[in-house]
């Protein structure tokens, strides 16, 4: 199958609290290698942007990855949902091993790029044994988008409950990382109750869904993803102090972040086909980058920000390349064409740990 019909045939990518939130003020407006709370080094994010100190970084081994197809992959259109259900359960490398090979080597350049800019990085653990079948017979092994299976927001690390039911797995990978973090960095560990077997009633909850703006939560609701009961779970966890904000979005489209990228503070870069009701109202008033709804099948609005004004961006999607540049944003492009024939982008592909940036 010719990987640009794949990818623009798809319409994805793919937790008593005034307490708590004076504690993620505290712990998160420290620096990499100072010490929050009870002498424990600082964890947690509050914004898309502020300096990338501790991170997530996927990983994909070429012979883990199984394709997989489950009735709720609702943003599957031709050829794409006929790729997946003749291939579903078979390896990936067996049918397509240069691509395989590609996923897996541009995951660990990403990871290898990220650490040369001073961030300290996490990999996932493979799954093995059970881990790999756990709720699917048929699914996928690799951990190559740590972004949806767990939320970071100010000190709360939850772990999510994914519409997908072979990917609910994804979590023992991430366990290790969120333990040591709970134990060790002062995280406040949470878990969404996991939603019906049929995919249907929630509640739903994925961080591909979630956006970071302060106090301020957005959460995109498509039907593909998240629900309105993932919603109101993150509001009651997070307390009154926050606003968890729905967004609604077309049936076809799996995330929020395949539609919309907060850069810095005042810039952002969003495709309108892709929202409904367009953008919150406290956005509105942000300098837009416009992405066309092909542009946002590529995930162009999906990148990885190093810090205020300096980001990652695939190295394919140019015209918004230059855009940035325009606003003064520092790109480094880097090559991920691999990661997202699958569904997911940069943004995907990690989930921080630790920005630097401050709730006001």
């Amino acid at each position: 199958m010719e990987r640009r019909k794949f990818i623009k045939s798809t319409g994805m990518g793919v937790a008593g609290v005034a307490a708590a939130s004076l504690v993620a003020e505290a712990a998160v407006a420290q620096g990499a290698g100072q010490m929050g709370n009870a002498g424990k080094p600082a964890f947690g994010v509050n914004h898309e942007w502020g300096k990338l100190r501790e991170v997530v970084i996927g990983i994909s081994p070429a012979e883990d990855f199984v394709v997989f197809y489950e009735d709720s992959q609702r943003w599957l259109i031709p050829p794409g949902d006929e790729f997946s259900r003749k291939y579903a359960g078979r390896r990936l490398i067996d049918i397509d091993a240069d691509w395989a090979k590609r996923i897996e080597r541009q995951a660990d350049a990403l990871a290898e790029l990220v650490a040369r800019e001073g961030v300290t990085v996490h990999r996932p653990e493979r799954l093995h044994g059970d881990e790999r079948t756990f709720l699917a017979p048929n699914g996928e092994g690799a951990q190559l988008y740590p972004r949806d299976p767990m939320i970071v927001v100010g000190t709360h690390v939850i772990e999510t409950s994914l519409r997908l039911k072979c990917r609910q797995r994804e979590r023992y990978g991430l366990r290790p990382i969120i333990k040591k973090m709970a134990a060790e960095r002062g995280a406040q560990w949470s878990s969404v109750p996991l939603g019906s077997p049929a995919c249907v009633d929630g509640p739903f909850l994925e961080g591909g869904d979630t956006l970071l703006n302060g106090y301020e939560i957005y959460v995109g609701i498509s039907g593909c993803a998240s629900d309105m009961t993932g919603v109101d779970w993150l509001q009651a966890l997070l307390g009154a102090r926050y606003r968890v904000i729905p967004v609604a979005l077309r049936s076809n489209v799996l995330h929020l972040d395949c539609a919309l990228g907060l850069v810095k503070p005042g810039l952002l870069v969003w495709c309108p086909e892709k929202l409904i009701d367009g953008l919150p109202m406290s956005l509105r008033d942000w300098d837009a980058i416009v992405v066309s709804k092909d542009e946002a099948n590529l995930l162009a609005t999906n990148g990885l920000i190093l810090e205020e004004g300096r980001m990652i961006v695939d190295a394919d999607n140019k015209r918004v390349i230059g855009e940035l540049h325009k606003r003064g944003v520092d790109v480094i492009p880097h090559q991920f064409d691999g990661p997202i024939i699958c569904g997911g982008s940069l943004r995907c592909a990690h989930h921080p740990l630790l920005r630097e940036s401050a709730l006001t």
